[in-house]
């Protein structure tokens, strides 16, 4: 694994391997606004489920409120490297896969018991219900919890082993990485994954600085939230070969909560073609070669529209950006899609 090296501090931090997973479940605790969102809540809740004749004991749950129209559920496992994927990991999670839909009562009932106790969690649940076209918070929480299984595996390294174990097992699942480094002094830093892969498309707003502040990424999720279509910049070999000549694309990273949200996959043609110029309804999501990525199959051949033309050249597309469908036809340009 690579060293982190901070120029302000020059300091030089090394990775760090947790010998206890009650130690790495600290830290996201600690970060689990930064990993799910502001307005999701992490929590961090120990009880059994049972569900006919499995009885599972899941690390935590997060409720996604990014968008209110539709929020989400997700069971989380908490895990080391030094685990075994399949004895420990994969066995888990196919516990819980199996047993969630018997065991959705018992967990609505002490989800809404944890967050009661709880005036911010309460506060985000009933802002994002006034948010929602939901009578009441019951009803919305209802909304989230009685759909089906979606789980993340939050580890501090993701190996294809796992991937391998996790791509057996017929269930929405995701991987999240959070790797921690530390330096002399002993204070850490973190690397990790968002369930919006919000920080990695469009161009910062400020031209005099890269980094994204607090508000923008909560723009740029709430944004995403409400996309349902997937933009892909491509080459025009690979645009050609795989987008056109075999109706699909792969090795795509995609954050946990866009997956079931992605309907349309569309084609970014880089420079100097530089516009959107192809649109394919999307037939299945796939894991793709053991790896945190995944590979987009169409349902029949993608349509040709627009162009829809880049106008700022910074705002070019390098990894897979998210748009609604319903604003392609009428967007005058690329920019003007990615706004927030």
């Amino acid at each position: 694994m690579a060293n982190l090296y901070n120029k302000t501090l020059k300091e030089t931090f090394l990775p760090f391997e947790f010998d206890k997973e009650a130690d790495f479940e600290k830290i996201i605790v600690e970060l689990s606004e930064q990993i799910f969102g502001e307005e999701s809540i992490y929590l961090d809740i120990k009880k059994k489920v049972r569900g006919g004749d499995i009885t599972t004991i899941p690390d935590g749950y997060v409720l996604d409120l990014a968008d209110p129209m539709n929020p989400s559920l997700y069971v989380i496992e908490n895990e080391i490297v030094s685990h075994d994927p399949f004895k420990h990991i994969g066995i888990q999670l196919l516990k819980f896969a199996t047993s969630f839909d018997d065991g959705k009562q018992t967990i609505r009932k002490f989800l809404m018991e944890e967050i009661s106790k709880n005036d911010d969690f309460l506060k985000k649940l009933e802002k994002a219900c006034s948010n929602s076209q939901h009578r009441n918070i019951d009803n919305f929480l209802d909304i989230a919890v009685f759909k089906k299984f979606k789980a993340i595996v939050v580890i501090d390294e993701a190996r294809p082993e796992l991937h391998n174990v996790l791509e057996k097992i017929n269930a929405d699942i995701s991987v999240i990485e959070l790797k921690t480094f530390i330096n002399s002094k002993k204070e850490f830093m973190y690397l990790f994954d968002t369930i919006y892969d919000e920080n990695e498309d469009e161009a910062p707003k400020s031209k005099e600085s890269k980094a994204y502040s607090a508000e923008d990424s909560a723009k740029r999720r709430a944004r995403r939230a409400k996309c349902d279509t997937i933009v892909v910049p491509a080459r025009e070999e690979g645009f050609k070969d795989v987008f056109l000549g075999q109706n699909k694309w792969y090795a795509i990273r995609i954050g946990a909560a866009m997956k079931d949200k992605i309907k349309y996959i569309a084609a970014y043609q880089r420079s100097p073609i530089s516009s959107i110029t192809y649109l394919a309804k999307v037939k299945d999501i796939r894991p793709f070669q053991n790896t945190n990525k995944y590979e987009v199959l169409f349902d029949g051949a993608a349509q040709k529209i627009g162009p829809i033309k880049l106008k700022d050249s910074k705002m070019s597309p390098q990894c897979p950006v998210y748009v609604e469908h319903s604003k392609l036809q009428s967007a005058s340009s690329v920019d003007e899609l990615l706004e927030y």
